[in-house]
């Protein structure tokens, strides 16, 4: 942990999956939460939207290529 802490290391989604199921968090909040530090809410609002938004065009991908 100290390691990523420092910068050291990457995680792997592995990894970042274990630390989110620690703290009790899906890994996706951890994600943005880590995107998100040193903006302003309102940047992280924006944020979520956009990842919100982008889901819902994937999610229309897959069901025209299914």
């Amino acid at each position: 942990m100290s390691q990523l802490e420092r910068g050291r290391q990457t995680p792997t989604l592995e990894k970042l999956d274990a630390i989110a199921t620690a703290i009790g968090i899906h890994p996706l909040s951890l994600v943005i939460y880590a995107y998100s530090c040193g903006q302003t809410d309102s940047e992280t609002a924006e944020v979520q939207k956009r990842v919100g938004d982008e889901l819902a065009r994937l999610r229309m991908y897959d069901s025209e290529v299914s």
